[in-house]
């Protein structure tokens, strides 16, 4: 499948989601996109017909880098949000006048990588719902007929650039097999088959050998499990079902905004640290679960993948041994919790942690604690920054 670019030329067009996964109901949510975001317009393409139709918005504009401009939003909504909730702008010039922005969202992510046309979807501010397999979520074949009528717009050429390694070692092709190979999983009741699946897959895609990605995943599930099992022990295999299907139909948005986020200098490190630290995201959400006795939205998922970035990163890490260069202070915590953690310095600050994995230390400090304090533990050590040094036995 290709789409035409902006210069004439072919691109490949990756969608960072299944087709058909998601919809979304503006009516239900209140219209999220449409209160204090603010409006990104393009200069060379919507700015002359804005003004010649809303004049008196122009002292409000504000230049933006890369050929575009931001109409502020300084009241409880949009300028053009009327009090049904609709478009005022598209109601009165058509839905080929609204701002491209707009007329994309929740799916208006989109950026060129190399030869691909990369779509995302907003899962950060739009409530989107898991539509797979209903017949009712957004296609496809309907978003590049969007984007073929939109034509050449600044805001659908944003260029991200590729890490290192990425482009040799194919990641596009990894990608997109990913991607359709997760709608194969959807029903598990643990993400832990998945993540076993998107490890196999990308190591075999790297070319390594010797390994058993497997037991690389199974071993950090024990981790997890002896850290944060008992606190969410209750929940039913339904609610550990939804949890799992969730962040399946969210992995390859996630992956793909991991892989190319800001600051990431070589693919095939962060590409063989996704499964893990994914895994890491679906125990997360299964506490938030069990805290909030209610399954998290889609969006509330996101948000927590994202809040808790250098917790599950350290998870992520657990199978690998790590150590400590100095003490870790906790004053603000309980006695059972300032001991454990006292214990926890001394260990990791021994020569011989450097042969044990990160894990190992969490559970023997950890086990006599109550299960609510022994979770706090992981979340002790990302205080510690660059102090602790992980011995990395993967190239």
């Amino acid at each position: 499948m290709v789409s035409p670019c902006y210069d004439g030329a072919m691109v490949a067009p990756y969608f960072a989601f299944l087709d058909g996964a998601f919809r979304y109901d503006c009516a239900s949510c209140g219209q999220a996109c449409c209160r204090g975001k603010g409006i990104a317009i393009s200069a060379s393409r919507e700015l002359v017909p804005l003004l010649a139709r809303a004049p008196q918005i122009a002292p409000l504009l504000h230049p933006l880098a890369g050929g575009y401009v931001r109409l502020p939003d300084v009241t409880d909504g949009c300028w053009f949000l009327a009090s049904d909730g609709m478009c005022s702008y598209e109601m009165t010039h058509g839905r080929s006048a609204k701002f491209t922005t707009c007329r994309l969202f929740p799916f208006n992510r989109v950026f060129r990588l190399g030869s691909a046309q990369v779509v995302d979807v907003n899962s950060v501010v739009c409530p989107i719902q898991d539509a797979y397999g209903t017949g009712l979520g957004v296609r496809h074949e309907e978003l590049l007929s969007e984007l073929a009528a939109l034509g050449k717009d600044p805001l659908l050429d944003s260029a991200v650039p590729l890490p290192q390694g990425a482009r040799e070692l194919r990641w596009l092709m990894l990608e997109t097999t990913l991607r359709d190979d997760s709608a194969t999983y959807l029903q598990e009741v643990d993400y832990q088959t998945f993540a076993q699946h998107q490890q196999a897959q990308t190591e075999r895609h790297l070319g390594l050998r010797g390994t058993d990605p497997q037991t690389e995943i199974r071993e950090l599930q024990h981790y997890f499990d002896s850290i944060y099992g008992s606190l969410v022990a209750a929940l039913a295999p339904a609610q550990r079902a939804q949890v799992s299907r969730a962040l399946t139909l969210l992995s390859p948005s996630l992956r793909f905004n991991a892989l190319f986020r800001k600051g990431v200098d070589d693919y095939r490190r962060t590409v063989l640290s996704l499964p893990s630290q994914l895994l890491a995201t679906s125990v997360l959400s299964l506490g938030a679960t069990a805290l909030w006795n209610k399954p998290l939205s889609l969006r509330a998922m996101t948000e927590l993948h994202q809040a808790q970035s250098e917790l599950r990163q350290l998870l992520g890490r657990l199978r690998e041994p790590a150590t400590l260069d100095g003490p870790l202070t906790t004053p603000e915590l309980p006695t059972s919790v300032k001991d454990a953690v006292s214990q926890l310095s001394d260990r990791l600050r021994q020569p011989k942690s450097a042969t044990i994995p990160l894990g190992q230390h969490l559970i023997l400090v950890g086990q006599s604690l109550p299960a609510a304090e022994r979770a706090l533990l992981p979340s002790v050590l990302v205080r510690a920054g660059e102090s602790l040094r992980f011995v990395s036995s993967r190239a």
